[in-house]
């Protein structure tokens, strides 16, 4: 079988990552695995030992670009994790699509805040505007109206457990929907943009060895989230309580002697990084929140104002594994953060040691959907049936 893997084209380390996961489920004598990525990730793809299309993957000319890869590799099936054309390609090419789906994608998902937006929403546009006329439908194909409906597809592989990504439906009316548990990388294959500089993991480890006797935090807001004022008052807040913290954010000025507790870098090895620190501060990102489940770490989870995140902060929050805190005040902010900080630090509190119990839980529910997933009968059922 060939396989053509897409990820989103403006987006691409949070959703290339697990499409990359899934290729090494496949076995590659069986399967002829392509990749269609921009130019700066094509070094990543390789180092997975699989191939990669010449062709510079780009927002702008998606679905040109898809449907060249489509006629260049042929593939006997498209997998996908929020393309925003996919859907157009898969049916022009009439191909069997299968796609990766998360909360805030669901059919008939309500987000728990109306006012909230979708994270992707402002590299989305629905009418395909981006890459075509402005219209209603292309070629005869109703334009989606819903982030379910751009991920509508033949099967759809959900990367997590069903106790945190909940559909809004019973599973067992929608065959087509696959829990696969995380869909996380070792860290030296985790997709980095050409010309990036990969962790310093020496002078990593030498700040985890120099503070080994510190509580210490990891602080990411993933690979697309900026960085706001009050997240800086939360890191110095922590700095102050003499925590040591591990940061993809950015500190300057940092008041004298700080600088020995703070250890910035722009990417880490999650696994490691997360294997030695005693909980997260993180965005809720699909990417990111289940690393903390991985590795039995309680977290703080921010606010961000987008639903498909904050939805899922708020739902760690009713587990016990995690402390949401709203985005929208940020003198509330600060104040909450303090308070859950708090608990989630000391592992002498009550909430710390229920947390503990529920991430093992949590973490042994992920490994028997990791378990159970099967991802070339998927594939093997997919294309037969759409034959």
């Amino acid at each position: 079988m060939k396989i053509l893997f897409i990820p989103n084209a403006g987006a691409v380390v949070p959703h290339l990552a697990p499409l990359m996961a899934l290729a090494l489920k496949l076995d590659p004598v069986a399967h002829e695995v392509g990749f269609l990525a921009p130019a700066r990730f094509h070094a990543s793809v390789r180092a997975l030992g699989k191939q990669v299309l010449d062709i510079d993957y780009r927002p702008e000319r998606a679905f040109q670009d898809e449907m060249s890869a489509c006629t260049r590799f042929r593939p006997d099936v498209i997998v996908d994790d929020f393309s925003l054309v996919t859907l157009l390609t898969a049916t022009l090419m009439d191909l069997p699509r299968v796609t990766i789906a998360r909360t805030g994608a669901f059919p008939g998902y309500v987000p728990r805040d109306a006012n909230h937006c979708h994270s992707c929403e402002s590299i989305a546009r629905f009418d395909f505007a981006a890459n075509f006329s402005e219209s209603e439908s292309c070629f005869g194909i109703p334009a989606p109206e819903s982030f379910a409906d751009v991920c509508a597809a033949h099967a759809s592989i959900v990367p997590g457990i069903a106790s945190i990504e909940q559909l809004p439906f019973d599973a067992d009316d929608r065959p087509d929907f696959f829990f696969s548990g995380a869909l996380d990388l070792p860290d030296r294959l985790m997709p980095i943009p050409d010309g990036r500089t990969r962790p310093d993991e020496a002078a990593m480890s030498e700040f985890f060895e120099r503070h080994a006797q510190r509580r210490i935090v990891f602080v990411t807001l993933g690979s697309v989230l900026a960085p706001s004022d009050s997240i800086r008052r939360a890191i110095l807040h922590m700095l102050d309580a003499g925590v040591a913290v591990v940061s993809t954010v950015g500190m300057t000025d940092l008041p004298a002697g700080y600088d020995r507790l703070f250890h910035y870098a722009p990417f880490v090895p999650m696994h490691a990084v997360c294997s030695r620190v005693d909980m997260m501060v993180h965005h809720c990102g699909s990417g990111t929140y289940q690393y903390a489940i991985l590795h039995g770490l309680p977290s703080l989870c921010i606010g961000s104002g987008f639903y498909d995140r904050d939805d899922i902060g708020r739902r760690l929050h009713e587990l016990g594994v995690g402390r949401f805190i709203p985005g929208d005040d940020a003198a509330l902010f600060v104040e909450t953060f303090r308070d859950g900080f708090d608990a989630c630090i000391d592992p002498s509190s009550a909430w710390h040691a229920q947390a503990m119990r529920r991430l093992d839980a949590l973490k042994r529910e992920n490994d028997l959907a990791s378990r159970r997933f099967d991802l070339e009968s998927i594939l093997n059922e997919v294309v037969r049936t759409c034959v």
